[in-house]
Order: C-alpha cells, then sequence, then structure tokens
C-alpha cells in the first residue's frame, strides 16, 4: 500500500472532516454552505522515489561477506552488459565448490573480483578468461578483443606492481594466477605455445606471502593454490620443486579451511614430486650408473608414501566417498561406461581428489615396477620368487587403479555427445548417474545443492576435470619409461580411455590437432586409419597436459 501523505483539502473542510474539492481560491463546498473557506497550507514537499533494490542487497551480501572473510570490504554487482564474467564466476567459480574441496582460486575469486575496479588487472584477467570460455560455448573461435583485454590486463599487472605495496595485495596475486589460466586455455586449444611464464611469476611471490597481512586467511588461500599449481608441475615435468615453494611447504596444512582433503593430499604429492623426479633422472643414466649408486631403495620410498595416500583415504568422511552403484541400478543405457560398472562422488571437485590420489599412487606404482625389471640382483640372476611376486601384486594394483579411473568416466560425462552449448545446461535429455539413484544416501542428498544446479555443474566442469585425468592417463602409458606398462592393462581398455578422451576434447571443441601456423582448426576424423588416429590423440593428450590447469 502507498502512503500518499496528508489530504490537500482546505482548512475548512479537514475541520468539519468532509471531502474537498480544492478548488482556488474557495473550494465549491464552502461556497455552496455560506462558509468562510480557511484556504489551503503550503503542500509538502513532493519526494522522488529511487530504486534502492540492488543497493540495499549489495549491502547485505558485502556485510555478511564482511563477517565470513574479513578482507572483503565492498562488492560490486555482476549484472554486468556483458554476460561472459557473470556466466564463468557462475558456472565455473561458484556451482559445485565448497570447503571441502577447495584449492584456493576459485572459491575466493568471485568475492575479490567484486571489489575491484573495471580496469583493475585481476577484472581485466577475468574478463579474457570469461570471455574465451563463453566463447567456445557459443561455438565461435578465440575472439580478438579477449585477446585484446588478456593485453591489457598484462600492461596494467605490470603498472600496478611498480608499487611494492599492490604486491601483497589478493586482487594483484589472482590476476597473477589467472593470467596463468587464460595461457594454460591458449595452450589447451593450440592458439599459443606453453611458457609457465605466469606460474613462474606466482611462484616468485610466495616470500610475499609470508608478511602479516590485513587479508591473512586470504593471502592462505592463495599461498596454498600456488604451492597446488607447482606440485603438479613438478610431477608432470619429472622435476625437483622450485626452492621458494619447498621452503614454504610447511604452509600447506588444513587450518584455513577445516575439513578441506586438498592440503593433506598436497602434503603427500610433494614426495611423490621428488621421488618421481628423482628416479626418473638416475634411470635416464642407468647405462653408466654403477652398483653402489643403486643403493637407494626407491621401492621402500614408494611403498612408504603409498602407505600414506592410503592412510588419506581412510581418513575420507564416508559421505565424501566413492560410491559404486549397485547391480541391477536403472542405469541409463546411454550413458557409456566401462564394464558396465560407474562409481559417483557428491561433485565434481570431490571426484577429481580421488582422482588425483589414484594418478599419484600410479605413479609409485610404476616406480616400483620399473625397479624390479631394472636393478640388478646377484650375479644378474633371474629375480627372486618374493620378487616375481612382487611384481604381480603392483601389476595387478596398477590394473585396479586405472579401472577406478574408468569407473569414474560417467559420472563426469553421463550421456554428453558432440559440442557442449548453453541450452545443454538445461537440456533434460543429458543425463547422468548420480547418488539420487540409490535412494537410500541422506547425508549424500543433504549435501548436495538442488538437482538442477547439481547437473548444472556436473555438465560445464566435468569435462574439464575427466580431460585432466584421462591425458594423464594416456600420457601414463606412452611414455617409454618402464617395463611395458601398455601390457598390464586389459585387452581394449587403453583403446576404451583414448576413445573417451577424444569425446571429451569434441565436447570442448578442442582441435585434434594444430595448424602449421600455430593456429589450431578442425579436422576431420579419419577412423579409417586407426593407428593415425591413436598417435594424433597420443599427441593431444601431450599438448594437453603441458596446459592442464583443473
Amino acid at each position: 500500500m502507498v502512503n500518499r501523505g496528508p489530504s490537500g483539502g482546505c482548512v475548512t473542510c479537514k475541520t468539519r472532516r468532509v471531502k474537498c474539492d480544492e478548488a482556488k481560491p474557495e473550494c465549491h463546498a464552502c461556497q455552496r454552505l455560506n462558509l468562510r473557506c480557511g484556504g489551503y497550507k503550503p503542500k509538502p514537499v513532493k519526494i522522488r522515489f529511487k530504486d534502492q533494490t540492488a543497493k540495499v542487497r549489495n549491502d547485505l551480501v558485502s556485510k555478511q561477506a564482511a563477517q565470513n572473510q574479513q578482507w572483503v570490504p565492498c562488492l560490486r554487482s555482476l549484472a554486468e552488459p556483458d554476460p561472459a564474467v557473470p556466466f564463468f564466476i557462475r558456472h565455473y567459480g561458484v556451482m559445485g565448490r565448497n570447503a571441502k574441496s577447495a584449492r584456493g582460486f576459485f572459491e575466493i575469486l568471485a568475492p575479490v573480483y567484486a571489489t575491484q575496479q573495471q580496469s583493475s588487472p585481476l577484472s581485466l584477467a577475468v574478463t579474457a578468461v570469461a570471455s574465451e570460455i563463453l566463447s567456445r560455448w557459443r561455438h565461435e573461435s578465440s575472439s580478438r578483443a579477449s585477446w585484446e583485454t588478456y593485453t591489457q590486463a598484462i600492461k596494467r599487472l605490470r603498472e600496478t606492481i611498480q608499487d611494492r605495496n599492490e604486491l601483497t595485495n589478493p586482487a594483484t596475486m589472482l590476476a597473477v594466477l589467472a593470467l596463468q589460466f587464460y595461457e594454460n586455455f591458449a595452450v589447451i586449444y593450440g592458439s599459443h605455445q606453453a611458457t609457465g611464464v605466469h606460474h613462474e611469476g606466482a611462484v616468485s611471490l610466495l616470500p610475499l606471502t609470508d608478511q602479516d597481512h590485513a587479508s591473512g586467511s586470504l593471502i592462505a588461500h592463495i599461498r596454498r593454490c600456488i604451492l597446488h599449481n607447482e606440485i603438479l608441475s613438478a610431477i608432470r615435468h619429472k622435476r625437483l620443486l622450485h626452492s621458494t615453494a619447498h621452503s614454504r611447504l610447511g604452509c600447506i596444512e588444513p587450518t584455513i579451511a577445516p575439513g578441506n582433503l586438498g592440503p593433506a593430499l598436497d602434503a603427500i604429492g610433494v614426495s611423490v614430486a621428488e621421488l618421481n623426479a628423482s628416479y626418473w633422472q638416475q634411470a635416464a643414466h642407468i647405462g653408466s650408473m654403477s652398483s653402489t649408486e643403486f643403493c637407494r631403495d626407491w621401492r621402500a620410498e614408494a611403498k612408504c608414501i603409498d602407505e600414506r595416500l592410503l592412510a588419506w583415504a581412510q581418513n575420507v568422511p564416508q559421505h565424501l566417498q566413492p560410491v559404486r552403484l549397485p547391480d541391477g541400478i536403472a542405469l541409463d543405457p546411454s550413458i557409456p561406461t566401462y564394464k558396465s560398472i560407474c562409481d559417483v562422488y557428491i561433485s565434481c571437485q570431490i571426484g577429481s581428489l580421488w582422482n588425483e590420489w589414484r594418478a599419484q599412487r600410479l605413479l609409485l606404482v610404476k616406480i616400483i615396477l620399473s625397479s624390479l625389471s631394472t636393478i640388478p640382483t646377484a650375479g644378474h640372476l633371474e629375480q627372486s620368487n618374493a620378487e616375481t611376486e612382487e611384481f604381480a601384486e603392483y601389476k595387478h594394483l596398477l590394473q585396479e587403479l586405472v579401472d577406478l579411473v574408468c569407473y569414474s568416466v560417467p559420472f563426469y560425462l553421463g550421456n554428453q555427445g558432440g559440442w557442449l552449448s548453453i541450452p545443454d545446461l538445461t537440456d533434460p535429455a543429458i543425463v547422468f548417474p548420480s547418488h539420487r539413484l540409490l535412494g537410500n544416501v541422506n547425508q549424500q542428498k543433504s549435501a548436495q545443492k538442488s538437482e538442477d544446479e547439481h547437473r548444472s555443474h556436473i555438465i560445464a566442469q566435468g569435462p574439464w576435470h575427466v580431460m585432466s585425468v584421462l591425458s594423464r592417463v594416456v600420457a601414463f602409458f606412452i611414455e617409454d619409461h618402464g617395463p611395458g606398462m601398455v601390457s598390464f592393462l586389459r585387452p581394449g581398455q587403453l583403446e576404451w580411455i583414448r576413445e573417451q578422451f577424444l569425446r571429451v576434447t569434441q565436447l570442448l571443441r578442442i582441435p585434434l590437432e594444430e595448424a602449421g601456423d600455430g593456429k589450431a582448426r578442425f579436422y576431420p576424423l579419419d577412423r579409417s586409419v586407426q593407428a593415425d588416429l591413436d598417435a594424433k590423440i597420443d599427441n593431444l593428450a601431450k599438448r594437453i597436459r603441458k596446459g592442464a590447469f583443473i
């Protein structure tokens, strides 16, 4: 109901409590009754109403954010004319993410971005990334505008870091990570060569994260993100961690996000990375090594680290464990599966933590199997029965770990095919296996978002997550190291993995090959020459490994 204020009638009519026609100079009611019209009081000042809904909403959001994260002073609305940034933040930075799986970038990106001017390095970097991602959803090529925004972000970042105080600004550090994200994205799509310059820049900022800062909690998240990326990079390139990062490994702790599973896994990942680098660097010189150089017990070290990984898995709460869909569950027949088996998770991020765990164990198993086949025994005799049994045990374990990766694929991809597009986010024909098929897991149901949001986050993020682990598995088996690892797989399993990897790259419109001019283009698939196609898929896996960021 609208309150229109006091009546504008004459004094006499107001006293008599009758309606006044407000005629001037005397009202008609007073003239008709020969009454003295008392005249009119000055009308109140007119008030213009202004819609303050957005301001009030943002103030409330800002106040709530300030209570939860004291480093957020105010928020700017994400309702911008360009839909790219809201689309990116909603589907990649918000949906499906929570404190149990936070890695330190996406989860804090939205509130920090909202504090920035549009000309800031972070705003420009996020806009460049968002524009690239939305263009893929719209089936467009990489836009010149996004590249120009990316170069503007670099220019603004160079200007910003001239002020040393800005180096410890969380927004500045996130801008570097966002630029790294853009570079990785460009590498995956074949439009640029990998340089790692932004990752190196992020690592160089680690000493600054040691300083006490008003945004201490936020800085801790960013530091952990940089360390996580450095661990993945070290594993990928079979190198030791940078000394700058190594000296801050004690910062990988769950205190900034209680219940988060990632920091504990990263702490073990440091040991995996260093053992992986040391072993393969020495294995490359095995022909020139003396017997005294084999004194290091690689198998014992690998087994010790694997015990830590097993302990990590046992400490994961029950509702975050993978759930095997039992026989008889009505799994949609349009969903491709391996051996008709499917494991489900409460989110893409939790599923990817498990696949990261499997990938680390695979590296350790590979070292054990390789060392069993290369370490010389007394008199160069055949391996003992114990070693033969050990070899068979770890060969079987390798097979089980690869099976588990295959069982996770349906959860990420469902029955999706073709090219992803925006209408897919609400397409009821796209189906996924989920905990809801079990019907008796109330804990998992309560932990999940609404059905629509759960589907949307899997459609948007699922292909990226599963592409990362599938590229790792393909690369794992096509490397020269190891005693014929491919032969350990089940018949046709590597072909199935390649097929799913090709499927996900087609969903994301990632070109199978790069053109000679460095620009990626789409080429028709020639399945008549399977060997040639397999070689192209393997090369694509190597390229994606250079830019994998999830």
